[in-house]
């Protein structure tokens, strides 16, 4: 695929299944406002300290190019665009939102970032999210089939970002005492800690089946000596 096709040199440009637009159509804003946010995130993953956050911000960035899959569109998704976007990554986002809000000391009041340059990036990022809310709302109520799931991930998302920019402007000790605190509660939760105890119980069988196996090849050793001293035998009657 060329990066320059020269088809959107009049203003119009393709939409993913079929039909052109004006380049300021509602749809193409929500895609350059996704974009935009997109990089945001990006230039927040390069500066933040964080190796869990990176980790984070990666994953996000990943779900935002399948809700810019779904948006890319006026007729209603097809099935294996639905399927971009599903509730397995909102759950993942709100369980990692719960357990920040529960980790973390939030100040009071409104929060002015500026200090330090990762929290700040991550705020832009936040922003940047808002805005596409608000793109995709406008595409809503223009008509367009938007899937609720979108609109849910977006609100979300804003609300991850702000609490990783508070993480982030925690000092280095407590940063570490927080991230060890929020990994503790991720392993704690329901899901994990059931799969975690299916894979230990897994685990275990293997090992006492490995352990059978060889006391029953020893014994297998030790109850035919008969066979051990005619090979010791036969070795001994070689010519060197």
């Amino acid at each position: 695929m060329r990066v320059s096709t020269k088809k959107g040199d009049s203003g119009y440009t393709g939409l993913l299944h079929g039909g052109r637009v004006s380049k300021d159509h509602t749809v193409i804003e929500a895609e350059g406002t996704l974009d935009e946010a997109n990089s945001h995130i990006g230039l927040a993953r390069a500066a933040s300290r964080i190796k869990r956050t990176k980790r984070i911000l990666l994953q996000v960035q990943k779900h935002l190019f399948k809700i810019g899959a779904a948006l890319s569109t006026l007729k209603a998704p097809s099935p294996s665009i639905k399927a971009g976007l599903s509730e397995i990554h909102l759950n993942w986002l709100e369980s990692l939102v719960e357990d920040l809000e529960e980790v973390l000391a939030l100040p009071p009041g409104f929060v002015a970032f500026g200090q330090e340059e990762s929290p700040s990036q991550l705020d832009v990022a936040r922003t940047s999210i808002r805005k596409v809310e608000r793109m995709v709302v406008r595409m809503k109520n223009e008509g367009v089939d938007v899937s609720p799931l979108i609109l849910k991930y977006l609100n979300r998302l804003s609300d991850l970002l702000f609490l990783l920019a508070c993480l982030e402007e925690k000092d280095e000790a407590e940063s570490h005492k927080i991230s060890r605190a929020f990994a503790f509660k991720s392993l704690t939760r329901p899901g994990l800690r059931r799969w975690i105890l299916l894979m230990s119980g897994i685990m275990s069988v293997l090992v006492l089946i490995i352990i059978l196996l060889l006391l029953f090849h020893g014994s297998g050793q030790v109850s035919s000596p008969e066979w051990m001293r005619e090979h010791m035998k036969e070795m001994g009657q070689m010519p060197n």
